[in-house]
């Protein structure tokens, strides 16, 4: 039954890859999924939503870490908000079933991360769904805003989720939907520098900050420091060194094999037989 999940999923992430290359590019038929285009110009967000959502179902999928999947279905259920929520929430109480492959705790820097990105995200998506003007670096439409509004309402409920659960299996996908996120929209906003109205250029400075720190966040803990990047080796067998260390040991201790061990008992008995049978001749002798 895993393999069938790991499997559909990595499915799944795929055809979620193709969409959101679709709505990056603007492909005809991406278009005519969303007629509703304003200002804002939605292809380029949705083309991130899509792509994040490719980020985790493919590191879930590969991974085999099923549990990780109950926070993304969490925050579908919040962005549908509607019949598709269902099917969401049946989703997220079906996979938080499965416990996590490894325990490895979540790295402090990251959970306090996680802790501002929920409270931006609240603020940000509360603001856009009640419309205040401002709020986001474009002009809005009402359909829009709450696409964009449910969104942020949604990443805050699966961020929160991840400091709930303070794992770093589940913050992996998190992150690596966040960089997916981050990789379609870091132009985009880079280029609105120069268009953006005065009034505007508060929220464009601070969503493009938190963006390019939660990239840098995620490329440091999923790319480049070595105690996250790789899965680390079971615990469950001691070392040697850590046997050396405990109560009955002194530090820096000498380990020796087992063969050593029996090889050096056997010497000792077998010197003990020949003092023995000095002895036993000597006496007769005397």
């Amino acid at each position: 039954m895993n393999k069938i999940l790991r499997i559909v999923l990595t499915i799944v992430g795929m055809l979620s890859l193709i969409l959101a290359v679709g709505f990056c590019l603007r492909l005809p038929w991406t278009v005519r999924l969303w007629p509703w285009a304003d200002s804002f110009l939605p292809y380029p967000f949705l083309g991130s939503i899509t792509a994040a959502t490719t980020a985790s179902l493919l590191w879930i999928g590969l991974s085999g870490e099923l549990r990780s999947a109950a926070g993304g279905a969490l925050h579908l259920t919040v962005f549908y908000a509607g019949a598709g929520a269902l099917v969401s929430l049946a989703m997220f109480l079906w996979f938080r079933r499965y416990p996590l492959r490894e325990s490895r705790p979540m790295p402090l820097p990251v959970r306090i991360s996680f802790g501002v990105f929920v409270v931006v995200l609240v603020l940000v998506g509360s603001g856009i769904l009640l419309q205040i003007p401002n709020v986001f670096a474009w002009k809005l439409q009402p359909t829009s805003s709450a696409l964009l509004g449910w969104f942020f309402l949604g990443a805050a409920c699966y961020f929160l989720y991840g400091l709930v659960h303070p794992s770093w299996q589940q913050a992996c996908g998190q992150l690596w939907a966040f960089l997916a996120y981050d990789l379609v929209l870091i132009v985009p906003y880079l280029l609105h520098f120069a268009l953006v109205r005065p009034g505007q250029l508060p929220s464009l400075l601070i969503n493009t900050l938190v963006m390019l720190y939660s990239g840098a966040l995620a490329i440091y803990y999923l790319l480049v420091k070595k105690a996250t990047r790789t899965r680390g080796k079971s615990s469950q067998t001691p070392t040697a060194k850590k046997l050396s260390m405990g109560d009955d040991f002194w530090p820096d201790a000498p380990v020796h094999p087992a063969e050593d061990d029996c090889s050096s008992g056997l010497q000792s008995n077998e010197g003990d037989s020949a003092i023995v049978m000095s002895s036993h001749v000597g006496g007769k002798s005397a």
